[in-house]
């Protein structure tokens, strides 16, 4: 929560669509099934163009380790996955 909120005061506000999952909620929602979610260190933020750029950056040097890119279609569909997971991974959807 303190990486997060270091975010939103670099960045302005933030839209997190994701943050803990049961197992239930991440199955259907066609998560990983080790998914950072289901430990409480993962977040899904909606964020798209310049900031979702600032944001990858700005987690890198807060201390994220896991960072997810979808930037693809939609707007309101595009997003940020971070976690806190122990190991460097950066990946695309």
């Amino acid at each position: 929560m303190k990486m997060l909120q270091n975010l939103r005061d670099k960045l302005g506000p933030l839209s997190i669509t994701s943050g803990v999952r049961c197992e239930k909620h991440n199955k259907d929602s066609g998560g990983y099934p080790k998914s950072a979610h289901l430990q409480s260190m993962g977040a899904d933020i909606r964020i798209y163009g310049p900031r979702a750029l600032a944001l990858v950056e700005h987690a890198r040097r807060v201390g994220f380790s896991g960072i997810g890119i979808s930037q693809k279609g939609e707007h309101k569909k595009r997003f940020i996955h971070l976690d806190i997971l122990p190991r460097q991974a950066l990946w695309s959807y």
